[in-house]
């Protein structure tokens, strides 16, 4: 499911690119400089083909590959920008998660706590009332045994 909205994301990248590299054609051609680092590297990039001997490509060829290439880089590196974005968003979105269920859990250890507290002072008053109910057998036992046999 993502692989195809990557694609669809980078094709519109793609689309939008195309009048920046015109831009960047008409501004290399204007500036001097801007075109030397153009054709530089669009040299530098032909020549890296190891597979055959390449010779040095025309002034004209290395400016139209050079602005291919900022194009390109442009786009992967908005589209980089874009999945990074979307990774820093999730993880964020998982954090908030996480910590949401971290204190989900420290409120239900609290309330685990506190419920067994009440059940100790339960415990410790059933307790009471059942030495409290051996001691009232014991100081009326004897009365509770005549009452029964005049009956």
């Amino acid at each position: 499911m993502v692989l195809p909205i990557v694609k669809l994301v980078t094709l519109l990248f793609r689309q939008f690119s195309r009048p920046v590299v015109h831009r960047l054609t008409i501004s290399a051609s204007r500036h001097p400089k801007f075109r030397s680092v153009i054709v530089l590297i669009a040299q530098k990039y032909h020549l890296m083909d190891f597979s055959t001997p390449a010779e040095p490509l025309s002034t004209d060829e290395a400016m139209n590959l050079g602005t291919k290439l900022l194009g390109e880089a442009l786009v992967y590196g908005v589209s980089a920008s874009f999945l990074l974005y979307e990774y820093n968003r999730s993880l964020k979105k998982e954090r908030t998660k996480e910590e949401k269920r971290k204190n989900e859990i420290g409120k239900l250890q609290k309330e685990i706590q506190e419920h067994g507290l009440i059940t100790e002072d339960l415990k410790r008053q059933m307790l009471e009332l059942q030495v409290k109910n051996l001691t009232l057998e014991k100081a009326h036992g004897p009365l509770l045994n005549q009452h029964n046999v005049q009956s």
